[in-house]
């Protein structure tokens, strides 16, 4: 199954839960994009930082969300205002809140752009958390 991670600028909070899911499953393809993103940016100092401390793969480089990216099996967000951009720019397209797809819930991940090291860990182990139901019920569902 290809599954897109979606932030606002794809240098924060897609590229852990990429990096994350990368670490935790060869079962799936997973990748992340952003809907304001500057493509080729590099991921965070501080996502980078928790990448190399958790030993996670590399993400990709931050990338535009584009049309195609609208056709993948699966389109998880990070907050409730990039799903409802993403449902009316592209309807039809399979898209949930991270939160939402992983445990029902419905809670956003707060962007820790800007933010100290201590916002990053707390995004971190939200995604991470989330990440691994995620993963849990797409390998549940086959």
């Amino acid at each position: 199954m290809k599954v897109i991670f979606v932030c606002t600028g794809n240098t924060c909070r897609s590229p852990l839960a990429e990096s994350i899911a990368k670490s935790l499953t060869e079962n799936h393809e997973f990748t992340s994009r952003g809907l304001s993103a500057y493509s080729g940016a590099p991921v965070s100092q501080h996502s980078a930082a928790l990448i190399r401390q958790h030993q996670l793969p590399e993400p990709s480089t931050a990338e535009q969300f584009t049309d195609e990216d609208a056709t993948a099996d699966l389109i998880v967000t990070m907050s409730s205002s990039h799903k409802q951009y993403i449902e009316v720019m592209y309807p039809g397209a399979n898209v949930y809140r991270l939160s939402e797809y992983a445990a029902g819930d419905m809670q956003d991940i707060n962007d820790p752009y800007g933010g100290n090291m201590t916002a990053y860990e707390r995004a971190y182990e939200q995604i991470e958390m989330y990440v691994r139901q995620l993963i849990e019920t797409l390998d549940n569902t086959k």
